[in-house]
């Protein structure tokens, strides 16, 4: 794997820490039960793959508390930063001292399976959303959104304020063995043709969920890199919570390399992009 992620500043754009749960317990309000999944362990897992920079992203089963998330962004704070979860009105010295401790993006969750509070009308989303901006944006943050395939049409019709960062999570979820999937891909490529809009290349295996076929992910991820290689990024999404059959994580990195062929764009993905968005120091990109 070393001879396919060679460049200096390859990062994993999404995954997760869980644990110890002596040490950082999980929230009585979780919809899910993730396995323990340390800090300690993602790094031999980075190591194996060759990825020295990585953004963690607050799981959902820890809920605001985000004491395990950044005591692992402290065991090497320039490479890597943070996903918080996080409501818009927390209080400004909270957010500064997220930011200061790595933090770079607020994570929105859409995603009904997850909800513990009712799906709400999309206008009052994107009023969340948008109250929520106004906050960070001074920090130099973006939104990162975690939404089902139906959301997709309503983010079309969005107009949202030029200079705004929103990335779609896991491709937007959709579910490739269904028959609608050829439409979702379509719109998902329709949405991202708006600049606003950036896309996580995580996720293949929660795509191919039903069809069990990782590589069924590859046109997906292809369009994307056609539609967007200037706004796409790559995460392992490690530990793969809340999927029947766990993939190989060297499968999920090698299908990137199958997805994106040449070396310019393939840099673009694991090093650049993440650079720019996530305002690493750059010695690589």
């Amino acid at each position: 794997m070393n001879r396919l992620i060679r460049d200096s500043g390859a990062c994993d754009c999404h995954s997760h820490v869980y644990g110890p749960l002596s040490a950082y317990p999980l929230s009585t309000q979780r919809t899910f039960d993730p396995p323990v999944a340390p800090i300690e362990e993602l790094e031999s897992v980075w190591i194996s793959l060759g990825i020295d920079r990585a953004v963690l992203v607050q799981g959902a089963a820890y809920g605001d508390d985000h004491s395990a998330l950044l005591a692992a962004l402290q065991r090497s704070p320039e490479a890597r930063r943070g996903v918080a979860l996080i409501h818009h009105t927390i209080g400004d010295g909270a957010l500064a001292e997220l930011s200061r401790n790595g933090i770079r993006a607020a994570r929105v969750t859409w995603v009904q399976h997850l909800l513990t509070d009712g799906i709400r009308p999309h206008a009052d989303r994107m009023d969340d959303i948008l109250a929520l901006y106004e906050r960070i944006a001074p920090l130099g943050w973006h939104i990162e959104i975690h939404i089902d395939p139906l959301d997709l049409v309503a983010l079309k019709r969005e107009v949202l304020p030029a200079g705004m960062v929103i990335v779609i999570d896991h491709m937007a979820r959709i579910d490739l063995s269904a028959p609608e999937s050829d439409a979702e891909l379509a719109l998902l490529g329709e949405v991202l043709e708006n600049p606003v809009f950036w896309v996580k290349m995580s996720g293949g295996d929660r795509l191919t969920r039903r069809c069990d076929d990782l590589r069924q992910a590859l046109g997906a991820m292809r369009n994307i890199v056609r539609v967007a290689p200037d706004r796409c990024v790559w995460g392992l999404d490690w530990p793969h919570v809340n999927l029947a059959r766990k993939q190989d994580d060297v499968a999920l990195a090698e299908l990137l390399f199958e997805a994106v062929c040449d070396e310019a764009t393939l840099r673009k993905v694991l090093v650049e992009n993440p650079a720019r968005l996530y305002g690493f120091n750059d010695r690589a990109a």
